[in-house]
C-alpha cells in the first residue's frame, strides 16, 4: 500500500468520522468525460448561475501553472460566461498563493475552523480578505483549513457568487469524495469528470483516487 501525503491524510482524517454519511453523498448530478463539456451552452441549458471549479485534474495537470490547452473555453467562461465562477481547491497555503496568480479573474475560496467558529477567505484580482500575517496568526492559534468535502465551503461560495438557490449552483471536479460530496452536502448540483492527465499525479494520490472510486461504488450500493 502506498503511504498517503500530508494533504491526503488531512482530507481523510476530516472525512473519517462522517464516512457513513459521505458514502451516500457521492453520486454526481452529471457524469461527463471532461471539463471541455462544461461550456456556456451546458451552463445555460441547466440554469446555472454560479460554478465552483476544482482545478488540478479538472482543467490542468497536477500542480500545473496554467489551464491546459485542452480547455481553451475556461478563461472565456471566467471572463464573460453566462454564470459567475470561483475556484475551490484542497491545496495548501503555498499553492493557494500560486492559484491566485494563475486565476486573477475569479475568486479563490477557502475556509478555516477556529475556536470562535468558521473563518472564510477569498482572493481575487490580487486582493485577499486575509493577508499573510493574518493567516499565519490564524493557523498559529489553532485554526485549521476546512477541506473538501464541506457543504460549508459550497454555501460560502454561493454567498460570494450571489447564488441563493443551491440548484443553480454547480461544482465541477474529478473526485467523488471531495468535489461531488461537497456539492451534495450543500444540495447543489455537480459534474464529475474523468481525472485529466492522471499520469502527472504522484503515486500516493493515484492510490487514493482508486480508493475513492471503491468508496463511490460502495456508496452506490447502499444509497
Amino acid at each position: 500500500m502506498f503511504p498517503m501525503s500530508g494533504d491526503q491524510l488531512l482530507t481523510f482524517r476530516q472525512s473519517l468520522p462522517r464516512m457513513a454519511q459521505l458514502l451516500t453523498k457521492m453520486r454526481p448530478t452529471f457524469h461527463l468525460d471532461s471539463a471541455a463539456d462544461v461550456d456556456a451552452g451546458f451552463i445555460e441549458r441547466h440554469g446555472i448561475r454560479g460554478v465552483l471549479w476544482d482545478v488540478d485534474g479538472t482543467v490542468m495537470t497536477y500542480h500545473g501553472q496554467d489551464v491546459d490547452p485542452a480547455f481553451p473555453h475556461v478563461r472565456e467562461l471566467f471572463r464573460n460566461g453566462p454564470a459567475r465562477h470561483a475556484v475551490l481547491s484542497n491545496c495548501d497555503e503555498e499553492r493557494f498563493e500560486v492559484l491566485g496568480r494563475i486565476f486573477p479573474e475569479v475568486p479563490l475560496v477557502r475556509g478555516y475552523t477556529t475556536a470562535d467558529g468558521f473563518v472564510f477567505r477569498s482572493r481575487s484580482g490580487g486582493r485577499d480578505t486575509h493577508d499573510r500575517e493574518q493567516v499565519e496568526e490564524l493557523l498559529a492559534n489553532g485554526g485549521r483549513q476546512i477541506r473538501k468535502p464541506s457543504g460549508d465551503l459550497i454555501r460560502y461560495g454561493m454567498r460570494l457568487l450571489e447564488v441563493d438557490d443551491p440548484k443553480a449552483m454547480l461544482v465541477v471536479g474529478d473526485q467523488y469524495l471531495t468535489d461531488v460530496a461537497s456539492a451534495n452536502l450543500a444540495e447543489a448540483r455537480s459534474v464529475k469528470v474523468k481525472t485529466f492527465r492522471r499520469d502527472t499525479f504522484p503515486l500516493t494520490i493515484r492510490f487514493t483516487q482508486r480508493l475513492e472510486q471503491l468508496l463511490y461504488l460502495l456508496g452506490s450500493r447502499i444509497s
